[in-house]
């Protein structure tokens, strides 16, 4: 893999690791020159804290490293794939082998790694008309009938790159599944993994494979076929098209110019940095004693303004009276699609079921920016009245769906849809 040809080259990517580089020129600066250490005091300590960073940034490097080793097995580095499974296979590969690299990456598409990638189905039209038949994979899969799921996830993921490119499908020999600044789409990552994926089968063969091999499965050829490791590695492509296709949702397909940063936009860039630091270090999860609100009923006054407890309960009163548009701009994932497409797609999503009272019964604060909430709600569909208890999960972010630290201003708090699943997709076998 040439240097033009890293995935460190992508931009977001590169502008991190340019982002440390400027900011050890400043440091450079700020000991040189009194005038800045007057006006900037609290970059005294910044020395230590830099080399921790620098350290810290080799990870970025890790999804080269990982295809490097693996993409010629039928491995490649996605958004959504772990860092620390990532980090960990490549461990295991150096001091073992390729064997026990690929049985630790198997091992990793468990029950709760499929739960949280098809969960990030819903957020994308097309990936959601197929959760049906994704979860009837899914439960082949953990059942050990890998004879089932495999060749349904390969068909799905053809319509898929169909639907999503307008052009062709995934295994067509024209089709394009590259998009700059995409770690899954990068030309290392899908390009090469599915030129792995369609190469000629040309022979029927009894001999076990470790390489979903599509042609060769599809059309018969491929007789043993049925081994966890083919199946995780289906799985890993399916989330990998995930990340291309949220990719190009974003824009990414082409190259949009971005001009360099000034000095002055680095220095308050790094200001920035370190009063965000300041805000995550002074924050602390609220206690219970803070919780004497709760439980609450529906949406009342006494929940805090701009808390996501409040968050929840707007939402669900917005779910009760019909109201789709604010419904779904609570929603995490909506934070970039049009009003209209976003109530529209909420509409189908929540309409089916309707809220018939709901409780606010508990709070845990996690991490700066995220909170899970405790609700009991009853619901009604047709002539059918269930209750559910749902937890939660909000996030506190930015204009761009990026986290923020809850202290920090200019946020709001928005809401995972997949946290209502049992609910708007409860007769979804």
């Amino acid at each position: 893999m040439t240097d033009k040809k890293r995935i460190a080259d992508n931009e977001s990517v590169a502008e991190m690791l340019g982002l440390i580089q400027g900011a050890s020129a400043i440091e450079g600066l700020w000991q040189a020159f009194p005038i800045l250490q007057q006006a900037f005091p609290r970059l005294s300590d910044f020395s230590e804290k830099l080399v921790e960073l620098k350290e810290q940034s080799q990870i970025l490097l890790l999804p080269d490293r990982f295809n490097e080793i693996f993409a010629s097995s039928g491995w490649i580095a996605y958004e959504s794939m772990s860092l620390e499974v990532m980090k960990k296979a490549i461990e295991t590969f150096e001091v073992h082998d390729m064997e026990a690299a690929e049985d630790y990456l198997a091992s990793t598409y468990d029950a709760d790694t499929l739960k949280w990638g098809i969960s990030r189905f819903n957020g994308h039209a097309e990936f959601r008309k197929r959760v049906r038949l994704v979860e009837l994979a899914k439960e082949d899969y953990l059942a050990e009938r890998y004879h089932a799921c495999t060749p349904l996830l390969l068909s799905l993921m053809d319509g898929l790159a169909n639907d999503v490119s307008r052009h062709v499908g995934l295994f067509a020999d024209n089709a394009d599944l590259t998009a700059w600044d995409c770690i899954a789409a990068h030309e290392s990552g899908l390009q090469a993994l599915v030129a792995l994926m369609t190469k000629g089968r040309g022979k029927t063969s009894e001999e076990s494979i470790s390489v979903p091999f599509r042609h060769g499965i599809l059309h018969g050829r491929e007789l043993a076929f049925d081994n966890r490791i083919v199946a995780a590695k289906t799985w890993a492509a399916f989330f990998a098209i995930r990340d291309w296709a949220g990719a190009l949702a974003e824009g990414k397909k082409t190259l949009t110019p971005k001009q360099e940063p000034t000095w002055s936009e680095l220095l308050q860039s790094l200001n920035k940095t370190q009063e965000t630091k300041r805000l995550l270090d002074v924050w602390k999860p609220r206690e219970k004693e803070d919780f004497a609100y709760l439980p609450c009923d529906g949406l009342s006054p006494s929940l805090p303004e701009n808390s996501p407890e409040r968050m929840v309960a707007e939402f669900m009163e917005n779910w009760r009276l019909g109201r789709f548009a604010p419904l779904a701009d609570s929603l995490s994932h909506t934070y970039d699609m049009a009003m209209g497409k976003k109530a529209g797609e909420a509409k189908q999503d929540f309409g089916k079921y309707k809220v018939v009272s709901f409780q606010i019964v508990d709070v845990e604060d996690r991490t700066p920016a995220h909170s899970t909430v405790t609700i009991r709600a009853t619901f009604s569909a047709e002539n059918n009245v269930f209750e559910e208890e749902l937890k939660v999960s909000a996030g506190y972010q930015d204009g761009k769906g990026l986290p923020m630290c809850r202290l920090e201003s200019g946020g709001k708090w928005a809401l995972v849809q997949n946290s209502f699943r049992s609910v708007i997709y409860r007769n979804v076998q």
